[in-house]
């Protein structure tokens, strides 16, 4: 069963989407959206992976940050700290309204980067944490956008195409990334995404999953799930699906995940 939920978040209220198993194993997962294009792009797989879960026996909480798909206000006024404030709101509704003993953390790209310093800042203990595909250098993530607002330009501009444009409008206090207005102070939050070593901190079992062109973890998602004191890092093919517009089977990830979850937390819950 899946409904509507609504996640107090302040002076606000967060669209959420609860999808309860029908054989619940009492447990919960909190699963956090990518960024901007990335998350209109990812939103089939992770509702398939949401699916996926609930019929597993995980109940699962989708919710919308602030100023992003069903959330109110607007998304240029928004930003990773707000963001962040936003996941300890889901995560408060899920121990709180859904009464959750058992409650685990996920997410995708930046999702999993803002998942990660939750794990690491907040003292409430998390059962388990998942990362998928997580964005370890957000100014490379940032490099990578502009390379692809230089792409379009020369594809949508042609002759009039000039590179220096592009780079200035990068620089101006509102940048356009793919249709989303992104403020130069969220611009820099995100730059300032970094995870070189996880937190010793984070005492639960953690999965880092690279998404990629091989069947083996890069050596960057490998050094980050060796940091933490219980990490596995796997890699998986596969497109990567939040750059992609269209249906896209994310069963490989589900299956990885899935049975990362069985393995490292156990069949049953509490």
């Amino acid at each position: 069963m899946q409904c509507i939920v609504s996640i107090a978040c302040g002076d606000t209220a967060l669209h959420g989407m609860l999808y309860r198993p029908t054989e619940p194993l009492g447990r919960t997962l909190v699963l956090c959206d990518p960024f901007a294009e990335e998350k209109k792009c990812a939103h089939r797989p992770l509702v398939d992976l949401s699916r996926a879960l609930c019929a597993a026996g995980y109940e699962v909480l989708r919710f919308d940050y602030y100023g992003c798909g069903n959330s109110p206000g607007r998304f240029g006024d928004a930003g990773p700290a707000r963001w962040l404030d936003d996941i300890r709101a889901a995560l408060g509704y899920a121990r709180q309204e859904l009464g959750a003993a058992w409650l685990g953390l996920a997410g995708l790209r930046v999702g999993a980067a803002l998942a990660d310093a939750i794990a690491a800042a907040d003292t409430a203990p998390l059962e388990c944490l998942i990362l998928l595909e997580p964005v370890i250098d957000g100014k490379r993530t940032i490099a990578q956008n502009l390379r692809r607002s230089m792409v379009k330009a020369m594809l949508t501009d042609g002759e009039q195409f000039r590179a220096e444009d592009v780079s200035r409008r990068h620089a101006s206090d509102v940048v356009d990334f793919d249709g989303y207005e992104v403020s130069a102070a969220c611009r820099e939050a995100l730059e300032a995404l970094y995870m070189p070593a996880a937190p010793q901190n984070v005492a639960c079992p953690c999965y880092v999953l690279n998404i990629g062109t091989k069947d083996e973890p890069a050596e960057p998602y490998v050094r980050l799930a060796e940091a933490y004191p219980r990490g596995t890092a796997e890699g998986v093919r596969l497109e990567p699906f939040w750059t992609r517009i269209g249906l896209m089977d994310a069963g490989p990830v589900i299956d990885k995940t899935l049975h990362w979850l069985q393995e490292s937390c156990g069949d049953r819950g509490g």
